[in-house]
């Protein structure tokens, strides 16, 4: 099976990383009261943090790194879209060069943080796809699973493909 790539405001890995790892957290409250009694709140999910580790291979893996360093000098929030698990906005927090480098190889270390805030849900039926949006990123946007916009937009060959000017079924 192949996997979409790894994309953060329009830019793909070109290779996906080895390794992804989530953290998610609720923010909880414990409330002690008097005779020995605590009672629980949760106020709500943080935001998510994706870590990750990969290589970037080749003559050329010295300009892909820089690529990388210019998306993360960029700043700002923007959608990034995983393999296999979805999309969602985040910032690119962190950017690493891991080990020795190799001839035709370098090893890389990132962080992502989630900007929930930026989720919005929109009750439409239709939406015309912005330049360099994928369906990914309109999944993320709506909060449409991602399977059913596929089902919903057969002309679409690839959820992570390009529809930006193109009409997307979203119900």
């Amino acid at each position: 099976m192949k996997l979409a790539p790894m994309r953060f405001k329009g830019v793909e890995w070109h290779h996906n990383p080895r390794e992804i790892a989530f953290s998610c957290e609720k923010r909880v409250n414990e409330l002690h009261a008097p005779y020995g009694t605590a009672y629980v709140q949760n106020t709500g999910r943080r935001n998510m943090v994706i870590r990750g580790e990969g290589e970037l291979y080749g003559a050329d893996c010295t300009q892909q790194f820089e690529r990388l360093y210019a998306l993360f000098q960029s700043g700002g929030s923007g959608v990034l879209a995983l393999p296999e698990l979805g999309a969602m906005y985040a910032v690119f927090e962190e950017l690493k060069l891991l080990g020795t480098p190799k001839e035709d190889v370098l090893t890389y270390g990132f962080v992502f943080r989630e900007v929930m805030e930026l989720a919005t849900v929109d009750r439409v039926r239709r939406y015309i796809a912005a330049a360099g949006e994928t369906l990914w990123d309109v999944s993320y946007r709506f909060d449409i699973v991602i399977d059913r916009l596929v089902a919903l937009n057969p002309w679409v060959k690839r959820p992570d493909a390009d529809v930006g000017g193109r009409e997307v079924a979203l119900c």
